[in-house]
């Protein structure tokens, strides 16, 4: 008869302690991950797995069998969550599970702990508590049952207990937001008060006094949680009235789940109009339009920490590990958009703060304007767009386009088309320049018969009163959501990236170029850009590419300033055998959509010309009727990845992605 194989035996086998084996077992305390892997691979060696699965469905009677959760409700997904991991990892344990529900009301509270003292099965508590002052658990503490408390703290020596990175994770969200631009934050949090509450608004404080705005209470507003859906909207539409913020900063599920209905409600375009920043522990915040950027919490990781935690204290008497911290993640998605600021540092504006009237309307189409447009270059579906939405707009006010000209790049083409246009002597011109510089005399000239309104630029030293608007995709936010995609894409490993940009001075390259470095540079240590350079004209970064590749051809990601570039660079690297290195760049079209489905491109973020077109237009309609115009609109930019290749292409190019590439 084969001799049974015991945990000594297992031990001796893999040269350790009895209780280093116990702990892998077990999981009640930290084991290096080569160490677990060799522990197990005896244990299934030998069998004793079969011995390990027999105790685990045999699960323990009578006294101090059970292991309690004793938690404010089941209706937060966090605390849903939490049951679902704390029953996973007290089963392996061999106890029975149970939960107790406070209701977040400190005599129900004492009640439910009253009962599991006196309950002779009770073998320890998970507990997540009403409250943080020590003397209200005075039995609990006295008792000897062991217990750990886990999201929440009782202030108080001895008193172990697992948390989230609550100061760090609303500093993080609400530095977000800062760095985006905003000044004026809502920080909604729950007005019980708690040691999580109290970390929240630190990090919140804390985020401001970093920025340098004024560290008080003034934009903190309470929101009764407890108080049905109902008062909770209620409550958060009296505070955005009151502060008129352009974001807020949602501090708990629920309120984040009260907010969106606010918004949704009342009518508020989010990231238009109002920026959110959410808890995102439900999983709607994903499914959500716009998708929630939010701060996601290690659940999982909290509830396992907190079991064994419990168990240590269970087995040994008392807990090694003090303190936990389970981190929280911060999620970009599209529910937050960057604040621009135009070539005069201007602050942008949305294109749905431009209202035109009922009986502005009407004056528009009586008043038989006229309007020319002047492209830089017309040969891309990006220019075709830019038109139809240009033309959809003006339509609907019954506004002619008397001329669409195209420059083809060049400067001197551009300037005569410019005359041509003058001597026609359009109510409003739309444009985008050919050349900084060079086009620069003949737009003054053509400013002094008719309103100018520029797409994405506008030509150096152009006085600010010269012109109506310039109307372009936020470009800072644009360079920020390429250098986050980077950013991601290589976490955990340390990457070398070129960064491959515009040479020419042109303002909205060069805010793009300049902020994805900046994120990278700023965010993530773990990238180290080797080498920065420079293309003026697009053809030169095919050999800027090759250059930049042959002396560091340990660069694995690229940063590419937009699509046209971006396809000579893929074809440099083709050549150079180099499909390796990830590239990321601005603006979908039918080529670089290609090279993601292949997987050479990883992600952009794009402008959308549609939109773009039909903004100009709106600008150049309320601009003919008034004075009351933004001299700067931003348009806020679309990210895309693979997985999202195909909604992006609709929501792009207002058509069903081409047969060919689904």
């Amino acid at each position: 008869m084969a001799k049974k194989v015991t945990i000594k035996d297992i031990a001796d086998m893999a040269g350790v302690s009895i209780a280093t084996v116990s702990h892998v077992i077990n999981r009640t305390r930290y084991v290096s991950p080569d160490l677990v892997e060799k522990i197990e691979n005896i244990i299934i060696e030998t069998g004793y797995h079969k011995k390990i699965e027999e105790k685990e469905r045999r699960l323990k009677v009578g006294r101090q069998s059970e292991i309690v959760a004793v938690i404010p409700n089941v209706e937060s997904t966090i605390y849903r969550d939490m049951v679902g991991y704390l029953k996973k990892y007290v089963s392996i344990q061999g106890y029975q599970f149970y939960i107790a529900i406070t209701d977040n009301d400190i005599k129900e509270e004492a009640q439910v702990l009253e009962g599991l003292i006196q309950n002779k099965k009770t073998a320890g508590i998970i507990h997540v508590p009403v409250s943080d002052v020590a003397a209200d658990y005075k039995k609990l503490i006295e008792s000897g049952i062991p217990f750990v408390c886990m999201e929440r703290n009782i202030l108080g020596d001895g008193i172990d207990a697992v948390e989230f990175r609550d100061r760090e994770a609303i500093f993080k969200g609400t530095d977000y937001l800062l760095e985006c631009g905003h000044k004026n934050i809502l920080f909604l949090r729950e007005s019980l008060k708690s040691t999580t509450r109290d970390e929240r608004t630190r990090g919140f404080l804390l985020a401001l006094e970093e920025h340098g705005i004024n560290t008080n209470d003034a934009n903190i507003s309470d929101i009764n949680i407890e108080s049905g859906a109902d008062n909770c909207i209620l409550e958060i539409q009296k505070a955005m009235r009151r502060y008129m913020p352009t974001a807020i900063m949602a501090g708990g599920n629920r309120i984040t789940l009260y907010l969106m209905k606010t918004m949704r409600d009342r009518g508020i375009e989010c990231p238009e109009e109002i920026s959110v920043v959410g808890f995102g522990d439900e999983g709607w915040s994903e499914l959500t339009y716009p998708p929630l950027t939010i701060l996601k919490r290690d659940v999982e990781g909290l509830s396992r920490r907190a079991v064994n935690m419990l168990f240590e204290k269970i087995n040994t008497g008392h807990v090694i590990e003090q303190d936990y911290y389970a981190d929280v993640e911060l999620i970009i998605r599209k529910s937050t958009r960057m604040l621009d600021n135009g070539p005069f540092g201007e602050e942008a504006a949305t294109p749905e703060s431009i209202v035109i009237t009922k009986e502005e309307k009407s004056r528009l189409r009586a008043g038989n304007f006229r309007v020319a447009i002047s492209f830089h270059y017309t040969g891309t579906s990006w220019a075709e767009l830019h038109e139809k939405g240009i033309r959809d707009e003006l339509e609907q006010y019954g506004i002619d386009i008397i001329s669409v000209t195209d420059a083809h790049f060049d400067a001197s083409l551009q300037n005569a088309q410019l005359e041509g246009i003058r001597l026609q002597k359009p109510d409003a011109v739309i444009a985008i320049p050919a050349d900084d510089k060079e086009t620069k005399e003949q737009f003054r000239e053509l400013a002094k018969v008719s309103k100018l309104v520029f797409l994405s630029n506008v030509p150096e030293n152009m006085e600010k009163n010269s012109y109506v608007c310039c109307v372009s995709v936020n470009e800072i936010e644009n360079g920020v959501n390429v250098g986050r995609m980077m950013g991601e894409y290589c976490k955990g490993k340390h990457v070398e990236a070129g960064f491959i940009i515009h040479g020419a001075a042109f303002y909205g390259t060069r805010a793009r170029d300049e902020a994805a470095e900046k994120i990278i540079s700023e965010q993530y240590k773990n990238i180290d850009i080797k080498a920065i350079r420079g293309f003026g004209e697009i053809e030169n970064a095919y050999q800027v590419c090759k250059d930049m590749i042959t002396e560091n051809p340990q660069i694995k990601v690229l940063y590419v300033s937009w699509d046209r570039p971006a396809l000579l660079v893929i074809k440099a690297l083709k050549e150079m055998h180099r499909e390796d290195i990830a590239i990321f760049t601005t603006d979908l079209d039918y080529k670089i959509a290609q090279y993601m489905e292949s997987g050479i491109v990883k992600g952009l973020s794009t402008q959308r010309p549609y939109e773009q077109g039909r903004t100009a237009a709106h600008v150049v309609a309320k601009s003919l009727l008034s004075n009351d115009v933004p001299k700067y609109v931003g348009v806020q930019p679309y990210v895309v990845d693979a997985k999202q290749l195909g909604r992006a292409w609709k929501d792009i190019f207002h058509e069903g992605m081409p047969e060919e590439m689904k």
